[in-house]
């Protein structure tokens, strides 16, 4: 679902480019320099950059935002995995490990939610937010992260509720938004993919800073240390930040599921179902032929052309 509005990333110096890539890139790269002047002295430095003519000021800078601009598009390029990696798709021992982790806590807090339904309202509304904005309902579903639990409640949503193979049927449509919901969807996604791209270059420049301080002896291990957490805890900071921007993104996707799903039988001309049984057979009946190639599941139904309401 995510990668439907992923795709449509592709301009290289739009606003939203500015803010998810360019900007993280430009401050990890500042930050990356900073720490590498430490070793030879901010003096120094300064007055070597002060011994340059105008000319090759403007060059180096120019260079420098060209630098920036280049790594900002590599780190688009690899938006997808980098995203499938905060979701959790990890080798199989390591994710199978922290998802009974995470089963534990999902099953104790519906435990819960289910003796305050008794007595505690206020608990029982807590809990109930938690697990339908942060976690998918069936186990079997859960991811071994807090990003990757929040990202597939919002997709089980439609299958839970509707019968509807979100992951599916989302690009499709994704297509039939009205331009405000698609531009709230994007607004949601926007922070969040800002918000992971700081959290890996605030550790990668963190893991190389502390490296490269330790090897250049300015500091001794106090120092690189110093610098490793410090980066670390802004790593953390951002993709908890990011989690929260998950919650606002699965909610517009489930508002689009709610409101707009009928658009969508309506441009594949199916007649809309009287009930909510009847729409549950028929978005299986779809996925069926479209996704499945069964022919056999075509043959039940029908097809709704205009506004007559004629079927044939």
């Amino acid at each position: 679902m995510l990668s439907t509005f992923l795709d449509k990333a592709s301009g290289l110096l739009d606003r939203r480019f500015l803010v998810v890539w360019w900007f993280p890139t430009l401050i990890g790269g500042a930050v990356a320099l900073l720490l590498g002047v430490i070793p030879i002295g901010p003096v120094s430095v300064w007055q070597w950059w002060q011994q340059q003519s105008e000319l090759a000021q403007v060059w180096l800078f120019a260079a420098a935002l060209i630098a920036v601009t280049l790594m900002a598009y590599l780190l688009q390029v690899f938006t997808r995995p980098l995203v499938r990696l905060y979701e959790g798709y990890w080798p199989r021992w390591l994710r199978l490990w922290l998802q009974r982790r995470v089963e534990g806590r999902w099953q104790r807090w519906r435990q819960e939610r289910a003796e305050a339904a008794k007595a505690d309202a206020a608990r029982y509304a807590a809990l109930q937010d938690r697990l339908h904005h942060e976690y998918p309902p069936q186990a079997e579903r859960l991811l071994p992260t807090q990003m990757g639990n929040a990202l597939r409640a919002a997709e089980d949503y439609a299958t839970t509720t509707y019968g509807m193979d979100a992951v599916f049927w989302w690009p499709r449509l994704a297509s039939v938004l009205p331009e405000a919901v698609e531009q709230g969807i994007e607004d949601a996604l926007t922070p969040l993919l800002a918000l992971l791209n700081l959290a890996t270059l605030a550790s990668l420049v963190a893991a190389g800073g502390a490296i490269y301080l330790w090897q250049s002896r300015v500091g001794g291990w106090v120092g690189a240390l110093g610098i490793l957490v410090i980066g670390l805890l802004f790593a953390r900071l951002c993709y908890l930040g990011a989690v929260a921007q998950a919650r606002g993104y699965g909610q517009q996707v489930r508002t689009a599921v709610d409101l707009y799903r009928f658009d969508l039988l309506k441009a594949l001309h199916q007649p809309l179902p009287a009930s909510f049984q009847e729409e549950q057979v028929l978005w299986g009946r779809l996925a069926a032929w479209l996704y499945n190639q069964d022919r056999g599941a075509a043959q039940a139904l029908t097809y709704s052309h205009g506004e007559s309401g004629k079927t044939g």
